[in-house]
Order: structure tokens, then C-alpha cells, then sequence
């Protein structure tokens, strides 16, 4: 019995870190209050800081990336804050945050793209030749490109075939041991890469697309309220 009473334990925690994966692993897809309240679980867990501290910037980017359309100026000091913290760091999942948050400043300000789109790519660069196969600089590169103007490289077309290639390394990136290890990308590249192929006007390929985003996450609200909007607007 004691044997026992010592499992149990170790299989409630097995089975609370194999939920927070989960969430964490979708929380794009999840609702604003709903990713307020997976952060504060995060910050709450009894980890090592730093083995949280990837997460914690990572649910700051995906709450910036909400505020950017409804509050851009209360957005901007969280952008420029979390930027300064991260700059320097040499790790690639970071330098990959690290450009998305630069896209989000050029957001903000699009003239500053002529100096921080060079550099959002620079790191992107750095980041995929040090983790070759991590799906998530690639995607973050895709963002950036399908946001370029085209007369600097970018476009729905030019983005296409680099969130194809973000979402072939993410169907080949193996579910990770530990619960805090970066492991999201995959209907992110299918979301994002069916709103580049509506943007293209490729209707049958993006459909496609959203049916194979939608095999994996029914409720996703990127698709209801980004890619189909899109394409009914088209015609598509």
C-alpha cells in the first residue's frame, strides 16, 4: 500500500505536466482570458524559473500579437521591454521570439522596418543555422515575408513556400520529454500558410489547407476569423 501511495503522486504530477504541454503547446488557439490564465499557471508552477522563462516569453508574444489589433499603444511598451530583455541571447527558440517581436514593433511603427527587417531576418538566419529542422524560426521567417512588402522580397507567393517548408519540420519534430521545452509550429504553419495561399488567390489549395488545420484543431479561431473571412471576401 505504501508502494502505492508513492505512485500516485508521481502519476498525478505526470499527468498535470502532460496537460500544461498541451495547453502551452496551443495556446495561439486559445482565447485571450483563457492565455492570461495559462501564464499565470506557469508562473505559478513550482519549476525553476528558468526552465519557465521560454514560456513566459512566449505567452508575452502571443498576448502582444492579440493586443497589436485592439490596443497598439498599450501593446508597444511590452514589445519594447521584452526586445531589450531578449537582446543579445544566443539561443535559437529565443532568437526566433526575438524577430517575432521585432515584427511586432514594425508593426507599430513601419518605417522602422528598413532597419528592424534586416535584423528580425539576420537573427532568423542565425537561428536556423544553429537548430537545423526547428520549425519554428522557419515559421516566424514566413510571418515576416507574407508582412513584407513586396518590393523587398515579401508577399503571400514569396511566403508560401517557406511556411510549407516551416510545416514539414514541424510534422517531423518529435513531442518533447520535458513539459517546458519549446514545442508549438505545427497548425501554426497550417493556419498561417492557408491565409498566405488565400492571399494568393490559390481558394482550392487554402481550403485544403484549413481542412487539414482543422483535422487536428476543430475550434481554431485564427482560421474562423482570419482565412475564411479571407476567402469569402475573394469569391473563394
Amino acid at each position: 500500500m505504501r508502494s502505492m501511495l508513492l505512485i500516485l503522486p508521481a502519476l498525478v504530477c505526470q499527468a498535470q505536466d502532460a496537460d500544461l504541454t498541451a495547453q502551452l503547446a496551443k495556446a495561439q488557439r486559445l482565447g485571450t482570458e483563457q492565455v492570461l490564465t495559462l501564464q499565470a499557471r506557469v508562473k505559478a508552477d513550482p519549476a525553476p524559473a528558468e526552465r519557465k522563462a521560454y514560456y513566459d516569453l512566449y505567452l508575452t508574444y502571443v498576448l502582444a500579437s492579440r493586443r497589436m489589433g485592439t490596443d497598439p499603444k498599450g501593446a508597444a511598451p511590452v514589445v519594447e521591454r521584452t526586445v531589450k530583455a531578449l537582446e543579445g541571447t544566443r539561443d535559437p527558440e529565443r532568437m526566433a521570439l526575438l524577430a517575432g517581436f521585432l515584427g511586432l514593433k514594425i508593426s507599430l511603427s513601419p518605417m522602422s522596418g528598413i532597419s528592424l527587417g534586416p535584423r528580425a531576418m539576420g537573427l532568423l538566419n542565425q537561428a536556423e543555422a544553429q537548430a537545423p529542422g526547428n520549425p519554428r524560426p522557419v515559421l516566424m521567417r514566413g510571418v515576416q515575408v507574407l508582412h513584407m512588402p513586396a518590393f523587398v522580397g515579401g508577399g503571400a507567393a514569396r511566403a508560401i513556400p517557406v511556411l510549407e517548408a516551416a510545416l514539414a519540420a514541424a510534422e517531423k519534430e518529435a513531442a518533447p520529454a520535458d513539459a517546458w521545452a519549446p514545442s508549438w509550429g505545427r497548425i501554426e504553419s497550417l493556419s498561417w500558410l492557408a491565409l498566405a495561399q488565400a492571399q494568393a488567390g490559390q481558394a482550392a489549395a487554402a481550403r485544403a489547407t484549413v481542412q487539414r488545420a482543422r483535422a487536428l484543431d476543430p475550434d481554431n479561431g485564427f482560421l474562423d476569423t482570419m482565412v475564411l473571412p479571407l476567402l469569402k471576401e475573394k469569391g473563394q
